[in-house]
């Protein structure tokens, strides 16, 4: 008698989600989950060993982006619970984690790692204290471990003015680096499609007078890997 083959759950972590808002993942367009709240999910279908999942956002919530990490791989004899899905308001520079995209393979005891920010708020100001995520693989898969940092990169932006159109939100101002003889440099912080860009503003006059005026910028940063996302 042939005994029924094991399977195994697929799921993960939730966080970022405002009372109200759901955000809609979805496995490979084969089975739909809907999250209304932060913490774990499940998904209903359980996978067999070897199955491949892609855990994607379908729909994220009203004036909010929502990315997933560790979402693509494969079943391996065990229940998959590290999916992490971060959501965050489109037009803020949200507080908390947020890890580049691009990827630096290493030598060493990790094989890749990405720069790390932290954001938290006071008012205008901004406290940025950098750190960095290794992972195990060259192509930085998996959870990564964030050091605790701050390490040398660690650096204040003082917000002096915004603006928004459809497709992103800008905010301009100083950073200053911390615990250096450096001056302020002048800086646009971008949000566009939850990614956090961060361009330089040093030409006179501004070379990004306004919002519009940092779309092409904010497209090439974002395809090169030079942005952040929630982590």
């Amino acid at each position: 008698m042939n005994l029924p083959a094991a399977t195994y759950t697929l799921g993960g972590m939730a966080s970022g989600l405002s009372a109200g808002q759901s955000v809609v993942l979805t496995n490979g367009g084969s089975e739909d989950l809907t999250v209304s709240a932060d913490g774990g999910f499940t998904f209903t279908k359980a996978l067999v060993d070897g199955a491949v999942y892609a855990i994607t956002v379908k729909t994220a919530p009203a004036g909010s982006g929502c990315v997933v990490r560790n979402g693509f791989g494969s079943v391996a004899a065990t229940s998959v619970d590290s999916v992490a899905v971060r959501c965050a308001p489109l037009a803020t520079l949200s507080e908390g984690p947020w890890e580049q995209d691009q990827c630096l393979p290493v030598t060493g005891a990790s094989a890749g790692l990405r720069d790390l920010w932290r954001l938290s708020r006071s008012g205008n100001s901004v406290s940025v204290g950098a750190g960095m995520v290794s992972y195990r693989s060259p192509q930085c898969d998996g959870a990564g471990t964030a050091s605790p940092g701050p390490l040398n990169g660690t650096f204040s932006f003082e917000q002096e003015r915004t603006e928004a159109t459809a497709e992103l939100a800008a905010f301009w101002g100083n950073r200053r680096y911390i615990a250096t003889s450096m001056g302020p440099t002048k800086v646009a912080l971008v949000r566009k499609a939850n990614h956090l860009c961060l361009l330089e503003d040093t030409a006179t006059p501004s070379a990004f007078p306004d919002a519009a005026s940092l779309g092409p910028a904010v497209t090439a940063a974002i395809a090169a890997g030079k942005c952040y996302t929630p982590r």
